[in-house]
């Protein structure tokens, strides 16, 4: 049986400052901690109701596991409708020195702020094949549980920097790198030349591209909108966007091989 104690410190792990001051996450549901017992992660430690560890039990690798009845899956959750398993998760130690390599496409997030939309970018680039993603300081935190619990996974196989984004920008346009950003007035993207690849920079999702950030882009891009304009809605959600900008990358890259 669990402690209250236990139950409460996993609990706490739905807060950043828990979060960082343990060195661990929560992962929650039968589809995440498989993409979990997949993935190079580190794994504390896993509560199952016991139907759960009879079901998976081939795929552990030397994982400790706990066993737990229905009510303390319950207290150990944070979703709506409560899941058969929840694991505590080591965060990875961050890369010593983030940076943007010449010749990767790179993803870089400014502001970005709700938990659903970074976990659906992070799930985005992954699947584009996009490694590196890099965030500035004030983006919502990469293991926040909903960001974990959208990423379906692919929050273990993209790496984060956190970083000063308008500083590592410079960088890259310094060494040659085309930094793309996503605004309303730029030129379409079906126009533009992508064929170098660089770094494309999505917004945050009220305010776009920061003054800061915008001072560091080389290129303007924008999605055309298929209405007219009196119909056209403001502007698309910033996941969604990432979606249309990625595909355009990638097909256009995959046509120069």
């Amino acid at each position: 049986m669990l402690s209250k104690n236990r139950i409460k410190q996993i609990n706490s792990l739905q807060i950043k400052k828990y979060r960082q001051e343990s060195g661990t996450f929560v992962a929650e549901g039968t589809k995440v901690v498989l993409e979990l017992l997949r993935s190079e992660m580190r794994i504390k430690e896993i509560f199952a109701v016991p139907e759960w560890i009879l079901s998976y039990a081939d795929r552990f690798k030397n994982t400790i596991i706990t066993a737990v009845n229905a009510v303390e899956i319950r207290k150990l959750s944070a979703m709506t409708t409560a899941c058969s398993v929840v694991a505590e998760v080591y965060i990875p130690k961050p890369a010593s020195k983030p940076g943007i390599r010449k010749g990767e496409l790179c993803l870089a997030l400014d502001g970005v702020r709700d938990p659903g939309n970074l976990g659906t970018i992070l799930r985005i680039a992954n699947w584009y094949g996009i490694s590196t993603v890099l965030a500035s300081n004030d983006c919502t935190d990469m293991y926040n549980p909903k960001v974990v619990q959208a990423a379906m996974g692919s929050a273990f196989r993209v790496r984060v920097d956190y970083c000063d984004l308008p500083k590592m920008l410079s960088e890259a346009s310094s060494m040659g790198i085309d930094v793309f950003g996503t605004f309303m007035d730029g030129e379409s993207i079906y126009s533009t030349d992508l064929s170098n690849g660089g770094v494309i920079v999505m917004g945050n999702e009220g305010h776009g591209i920061s003054s800061e950030v915008s001072a560091a882009i080389s290129r303007r891009i924008a999605i055309p909108c298929g209405c007219d304009s009196a119909s056209a809605p403001e502007s698309l959600n910033v996941s969604s966007a990432t979606a249309i900008v990625c595909n355009e990358f990638y097909r256009v890259l995959n046509q120069k091989k």
